[in-house]
């Protein structure tokens, strides 16, 4: 699977099923459409990013007026996710992983802290493993039983997965393993 930009991964990861948070890329004038996504996804919180920039901005808002208020700091599109921050607790292992199908070799980044989320997974790893899949250690990383289980089921292999498992059942499919991102590269 070869994916070409971010939009690309949104869309592979709805056409594939995978259980994920709702977002989507809106133009920043574009309230009515921003105003039924957030009564089509009711949550505690949402984020917005900047579309196609890696460490771009990025605010929590509680609500569609919170976001009204925000939608001038970017320029032209924002995106706006369900946050997964209400589920901080519930989490057992957030990161990204790339499983190398030919050599099984495992690249993963991880956290398994409440605090975790895919800006400190590489600043801060818990876990930076380049490592055979058959090796005892990374299986003993908490979650990763699942998480593979998750990858297999759905063939998610020479990919970069950003991921999150969790203790509870979130996300659209209510499960326990939730794809926030699939790339092609790093």
């Amino acid at each position: 699977m070869f994916i070409r930009d971010k939009f690309d991964g949104m869309q592979q990861i709805k056409n594939l099923g995978l259980n994920h948070f709702e977002e989507q890329i809106f133009q920043v004038d574009d309230l009515e459409s921003i105003k039924k996504f957030i009564d089509e996804n009711d949550s505690e919180e949402y984020c917005l990013r900047t579309v196609g920039e890696t460490s771009g901005k990025f605010y929590y808002c509680e609500n569609f007026d919170q976001i009204k208020e925000k939608l001038g700091e970017f320029e032209s599109q924002v995106l706006i996710c369900v946050s997964f921050r209400p589920y901080a607790e519930d989490i057992v292992l957030l990161g990204d992983i790339k499983i190398h199908k030919d050599d099984n070799i495992v690249d993963l980044t991880a956290r398994t802290d409440e605090n975790a989320n895919h800006r400190n997974i590489y600043t801060e790893p818990e876990y930076n493993l380049h490592i055979s899949l058959d090796s005892d250690r990374l299986w003993d990383v908490p979650g990763f039983s699942k998480l593979m289980a998750y990858i297999s089921n759905y063939e998610l292999y020479d990919i970069v997965v950003e991921f999150g498992v969790y203790s509870a059942k979130v996300g659209t499919n209510k499960d326990n393993v939730v794809i926030f991102e699939i790339r092609s590269e790093y």
